[in-house]
């Protein structure tokens, strides 16, 4: 015994050694405490029974017990802590922590742009919020409150955040945090929070307007005022370029820069660019007439001004030609008004070929370039009387080779002086001269207008009081029709190129498939009625992009390339009916669902398997991890597909279905976790809430990586595509977020604002204003002001222009809130009209829009003298809704006083939801009226 208590005295001096020699260490400096106050039910209007678990992962942590203050007889603490709080109840706990100061090396911010342009041009509150957020202290002390026994509710802080702002406040939580040795005041610290959420003020402030967000995002395209290091260079032109060609799937397209010069796109067989220069002059504006691929570019100089309108045309008829080998032709007529001084500007070739040779003849009444060597006919320009052009000098720039003409002459008092250039593509050959003669300028500009016109009648119709919004409706279509290359392959066989857009990336195949089949193919051709030319482009990626086991390929395999494939050409024969057409795609498409089916299986044969995919991301977040965009897609590519098998009556429907509703639970389950286990997050009010993560291993910001992997191609995807109920907390965390922090001046886009992710959001949660904010915040931030042209990236990266799934991304919202299905059985009609538009004497109008119940047609006249809103409707009798809703907003919010339909009293409409309600249409046309 004396040896035993000799060896046990012994043993309890070595530990009080250590133990004091570990308090020795972690003195002042490092040895961090906090007695922690929870107070609960300070605003909820309800009684909650809670569970409450305080926890934590990080080493060195400890967690006193909880101690209750104002408890009821219904509260429990101890081994089990279990409060009954709210409705004028407020139960307080206090626990003591003790942790260690954090010492890992901090996490660096992406050296890429965009994070670091967000923390340097930001809104002051948000770039503070950002830099203060723990983000990137790997051992930061995190404390979390479990509120559920799955830990799918509840949050977690940081408590050097807390310590730092001395009290947190989660209205959603209805929880209190703060400080018990330096005890704020709930009330008091109420009253110091002077801020708004971005979402608070969208309730307040009057509807949006275009014209409010064109004043705060300026025009890209504007070469006066948007000079930024980042604009891209092609062929010496910097900055905004417009990509048309004379026909859908031409491989020979020109990209004219803000300054009406013109070069050919990345692929074009013909690498010749020409510049029209009128040196000292200003640029007044340059702009696309009527929404079609004629554009008018305006310069002035001293009392003179010079306005150049241009279009690509073909060359011959277009059915004598052979897929995309349609001969074009570049028409510029530069128009000269103004003071009675001479003229002089200059057109220049601008050659990525070396040694070749140039020169100048007339040939009756028109100046001929040609090339030396043979003959063949580069420029052809038809001077007006008293006009001569000179050739002026050939100069190398840049490994480029440059000739330069000059057009001189006399512009006489009131006279109107035209100069007509014609840019052929390919160049045309000497014995071909008299074709490139006779091709008339007026004549060209109406076969070119009436093409396009002839485009745009075969599908919807979609008209509405703001000119701005016709304008791009009309662009939406040509902006993708000129996108894809038709040609012939090395065996005589069809093959379509489709490239992310004409100026950018490679070109060959069809290299981004989520971004053609879904924000094209589905967005802009389903949605419009295109649903042959889809079918063609959709057949293409599967053609040279799907891999032997069925996985769609494309650059750096990103994760929803399959399962949106599924998604695309799902919708679209939701859309169409056409069974015919979706047969045609099944044998591919079963092929692809197998492979990813096979991925999901898999994942679930692994030992603590999550039940979601594990892949890469995008092309610059290469790493396999379960990322939410991935998982949206699966679960919404799968789900989707489901119902086409459905509808088509295939066997393996519910298999489908199954499979993505499983999928479903376990994604909201697992993303419920690592939320719950993410440090919370700062609001532009001064609150706090749930921050959900994009990748669900890693439950933190991630600005470590670039800005679309938190944003772009982030987590709120999984709200746009319906895998978050759209009034989930999950959601309304999200979307306050990215409101308030991620996007830049909280002007509620992305960077890429082709994602546009918010939108969906907000239209699934029946809130108008915000979806009308997005829909005009994108359209100014998204396309060039006036001239429409699409672009890539809106800040901080190489802006990359005519990607038309930025088109699509933007018709989706214009469509949806117009027409747009709720669910599979509820078809609503005015969803997010904004009120202007139907004011006294204007009109919305919309014709044969397909949806799942077949084409629609309706028209809202706006508020006629009798104070009256009219709405007549059109369905289809293919497979009509269960219910029918038409919401009617008045200009000036007023309350619907009665409605009558097709001439009868009808009782069933919401006062405050504004929609007049059919169940049960059986008619086929409705004619709907709203007294006030």
């Amino acid at each position: 015994m004396t040896k035993l208590l000799t060896i046990l005295l012994g043993s309890a001096i070595m530990l009080l050694s250590a133990n004091l020699s570990l308090l020795a260490q972690n003195s002042d400096d490092s040895l961090q405490q906090l007695n922690l106050k929870i107070s609960f039910g300070h605003s909820g209007p309800q009684r909650t029974n809670q569970s409450i678990v305080l926890n934590t992962r990080v080493a060195g942590m400890t967690v006193g017990s909880l101690i209750g203050k104002s408890l009821e007889s219904d509260d429990k603490t101890g081994g089990a802590t279990l409060l009954n709080y709210g409705a004028g109840d407020v139960d307080e706990l206090v626990a003591k922590i003790t942790w260690l100061k954090p010492t890992a090396e901090p996490l660096e911010i992406s050296k890429r742009d965009m994070w670091p342009y967000l923390l340097k041009n930001g809104s002051p509150g948000q770039i503070e919020r950002l830099k203060n957020d723990s983000w990137n202290t790997p051992d930061s002390p995190l404390l979390t409150l479990q509120l559920d026994d799955a830990g799918t509710k509840g949050f977690s802080f940081s408590l050097e955040q807390l310590l730092k702002y001395g009290a947190m406040w989660l209205p959603e939580q209805d929880i209190y945090l703060s400080n018990a040795d330096k005890p704020v005041n709930f009330e008091q610290h109420l009253a110091s929070l002077t801020g708004t959420r971005s979402l608070e003020r969208v309730k307040i402030e009057p509807e949006a307007s275009l014209e409010q967000f064109k004043a705060v995002w300026k025009d890209f395209g504007n070469p006066n005022t948007y000079k930024v290091p980042w604009q891209t260079t092609h062929l010496g032109t910097i900055g905004h370029l417009m990509v048309t060609a004379a026909t859908h799937g031409s491989i020979y397209k020109f990209a004219i820069d803000r300054w009406g010069n013109v070069r050919p796109d990345f692929s074009s067989p013909h690498q010749l660019g020409m510049n029209i220069t009128w040196e000292g002059s200003q640029w007044k504006s340059q702009e696309i007439e009527d929404g079609l691929p004629v554009l008018i570019t305006k310069l002035e100089k001293e009392g003179q001004s010079l306005e150049v309108q241009q279009f690509a045309s073909p060359l011959g008829k277009i059915d004598a030609t052979i897929r995309g080998y349609i001969p074009s032709v570049f028409f510029s007529k530069v128009k000269i008004t103004g003071n009675s001084e001479s003229v002089d500007f200059k057109v220049s070739l601008v050659n990525k070929e070396k040694g070749q040779e140039f020169e100048l003849e007339k040939v009756k009444e028109n100046w001929i370039v040609s090339d030396k060597e043979t003959g063949d006919i580069v420029v052809m320009i038809h001077a007006g009387d008293g006009f001569s052009v000179e050739k002026k000098a050939e100069l190398t720039v840049q490994n480029e080779q440059s000739v330069m003409f000059s057009i001189t002459g006399h512009l006489k008092e009131k006279q109107v002086s035209e100069v007509v250039i014609k840019f052929p593509s390919p160049p045309v050959a000497g014995s071909q001269l008299s074709n490139l003669e006779t091709l008339d300028f007026t004549s060209s500009y109406n076969q070119v207008v009436g093409y396009w016109n002839d485009w745009i009648e075969k599908g919807a119709h979609f008209h509405v009081p703001e000119e701005e919004v016709n304008k791009l409706f009309r662009a939406n279509l040509w902006h993708a029709l000129i996108l894809p290359r038709h040609t012939l392959d090395g065996r005589g066989q069809k093959h379509m190129d489709l490239p992310y857009a004409n100026t950018a990336y490679g070109q060959e195949n069809s290299d981004w498939p989520i971004n053609q089949a879904v924000y094209v193919d589905y967005m802009i051709y389903g949605l419009r009625g295109y649903f042959q030319t889809a079918l063609e482009e959709i057949v293409s990626m599967f053609k040279t992009q799907q891999q032997p086991d069925g996985r769609m390929g494309g650059y750096a395999n990103w994760g929803v390339y399959s399962p949106g494939h599924l998604y695309a050409l799902s919708q679209n024969y939701l859309l169409s009916g056409d069974r015919k057409m979706f047969e045609s795609t099944l044998p591919e498409a079963l092929k692809t669902l197998d492979w990813c089916l096979d991925q999901i299986a898999q994942s679930n044969a692994k030992e603590n398997s999550s039940g979601m995919i594990v892949g890469p991301l995008n092309d610059l977040t290469p790493g396999e991890r379960e990322w939410a965009f991935t998982q949206a897609y699966y679960v919404a590519g799968l789900a989707i597909f489901g119902k086409a098998l459905r509808n088509y009556d295939h066997p393996r429907a519910d298999e489908v279905s199954q499979v993505s509703a499983s999928m479903k639970a376990a994604v909201v389950r697992e993303f419920a976790r690592s939320s719950i286990k993410s440090p919370i997050v700062q609001l532009a009010d001064g609150t706090w809430i749930n921050y959900v993560p994009t990748d669900a291993s890693t439950p933190r910001r991630m600005l470590d990586e670039w800005y679309p992997t938190d944003v772009d191609t982030g987590p709120l995807h999984l709200s746009r595509l319906e895998v978050f109920e759209p009034d989930s907390w999950l959601t309304s965390a999200m979307l306050n977020d990215h409101e308030d922090n991620l996007f830049l001046n909280n002007l509620g886009a992305a960077n890429e604002p082709v994602y546009v992710q918010q939108a969906n959001a907000y239209l699934l949660r029946d809130e108008p204003k915000s979806v009308i904010r997005s829909f005009y915040s994108f359209m100014a931030c998204a396309f060039s002001h006036g001239q429409n042209s699409p672009l890539e990236h809106r800040w901080a990266h190489g802006q990359y222009y005519g990607p038309p799934s930025t088109d699509g991304a933007w018709f989706e919202i214009y469509r949806k809130m117009l027409l747009n299905e709720r669910g599979m059985d509820t078809l609503m009609i005015g969803q997010a009209i904004p009120r202007p538009w139907l004011e006294k004497g204007k009109r919305v109008e919309v014709k044969k829009a397909p949806t799942y119940f077949g084409n629609v047609s309706f028209s809202v006249d706006g508020l006629s003298s009798e104070n009256e809103i009219i709405a007549q409707v059109e369905l289809s009798d293919r497979n009509p809704p269960q219910a029918l809703l038409v919401r009617l907003r008045h200009p000036q919010e007023k309350a619907i006083r009665s409605v009558t339909v097709n001439g009868e009293p009808w009782d069933h409409y919401d006062v405050t939801e504004e929609y007049v309600r059919i169940p049960q249409p059986i008619e086929s046309e409705y004619v709907i009226i709203a007294k006030y």
